[in-house]
């Protein structure tokens, strides 16, 4: 795929609600991954225009709950952030829009894009674009509640045979929504097949003024540019790509201000990310940034060519020391694994989508 030509006459910046952002090239929120550690560690390399918190239960968050609390832990080197809230019960959004809106948090977002089962069986993530009229309400709701922006992530429909994505997306414009983030997916897809390009480009269609935000398949430079000549969107959101490429966000950023291509990183560049990253999961965590660092073993391993071996000790490593020690072996031995071709993917469910 060749890299498509940026227009010159486009603002690299893009207006949501009462936000400029500085780029139009976000981080999509991940379960267990995207949390503030990688959040911080990604925007010090340059080029992010936003970043969106791990989905927050709205009745957990509510209830100030441990883990509501660590998923919404942001700081000043943390801007601009939205905050994703999911629930199948309207109030429980409308208060919990509220409050975040109360403790200074920028923007809300409501998810209808989750397809998990212990998601959707309470009525919350792609099941809300079930009931057409309950989610415009629902959203409505929201956007009444309070003065922050409201921003809506959702998927093509449920199956084929129930897109309706184009829709909801004209009825949450018309309720006052800022953006809305579309996956190119249908719940009963998953995480497999393809992004339906021409499903986004549709809903894009639908709309008469909001940003639309793309996501999905992103990841590289060239996928993202792909993919708003494709579908017409105003932005896109990268999840999985940003975790095989830190740099993603950078290289797409001197591409757009027309700089000379992005120098890909050295191994020490690369080392330094996996050590900021570990750095500041345990400044929040303590002890526990051990055990959150090993579900990014098998990335790391790709990404910087990490022998098996070292890579096992990462994903079961024990203490700080113990990091710091597998590091040493890794700038001792990096180059020795046989393929560097980065096949690490973020784990998704087996089996029939109705068993999620």
């Amino acid at each position: 795929m060749s890299l498509i030509k940026w227009s010159s006459t486009e603002s690299p910046e893009i207006q949501i609600g009462n936000r400029l952002l500085s780029s139009r090239y976000f981080l999509s929120p991940l379960a267990g991954y995207t949390q503030h550690a990688f959040r911080v560690a990604l925007r010090e390399l340059g080029g992010v225009g936003l970043c969106t918190t791990d989905l927050v239960l709205a009745s957990q968050m509510l209830s100030r709950s441990r883990k509501a609390k660590a998923l919404l832990k942001t700081s000043a080197e943390d801007n601009p952030l939205t905050v994703q809230i999911f629930s199948g019960i309207a109030q429980e959004l409308v208060v919990g829009a509220r409050w975040l809106e109360q403790q200074g948090y920028e923007a809300v977002d409501i998810n209808m894009g989750c397809p998990m089962a212990k998601i959707n069986g309470n009525g919350g993530g792609a099941r809300i674009m079930c009931a057409p009229d309950a989610a415009c309400q629902m959203v409505a709701d929201v956007v009444d509640a309070v003065s922050i922006p409201v921003t809506v992530k959702m998927r093509l429909g449920w199956d084929r045979d129930s897109i309706t994505a184009p829709l909801l997306a004209r009825e949450f414009e018309k309720a006052g929504v800022a953006a809305i983030t579309i996956h190119g997916r249908t719940r009963n897809q998953g995480f497999g097949g393809t992004v339906d390009l021409e499903g986004i480009r549709r809903t894009v269609e639908a709309v008469q003024q909001i940003p639309v935000v793309g996501n999905g398949d992103v990841c590289t430079v060239e996928d993202a540019f792909h993919m708003r000549n494709e579908t017409g969107c105003e932005a896109v959101s990268i999840g999985r790509g940003a975790m095989l490429d830190p740099w993603i966000f950078c290289k797409i950023e001197r591409t757009v201000r027309g700089e000379e291509p992005f120098v890909e990183p050295t191994m020490e560049e690369q080392i330094k990310f996996l050590v900021r990253h570990f750095t500041l999961m345990v400044a929040q965590h303590d002890d526990y940034g051990c055990t959150l660092i090993r579900k990014f073993a098998a990335w790391y391993g790709a990404r910087l060519g990490i022998p098996e071996d070292l890579e096992d000790r990462l994903r079961r490593i024990q203490s700080i020391d113990e990091f710091h020690e597998i590091v040493k072996q890794i700038r001792l031995r990096h180059g020795e694994r046989a393929s560097s071709i980065p096949t690490a993917l973020i784990k998704t469910p087996n089996g029939p989508v109705e068993r999620w």
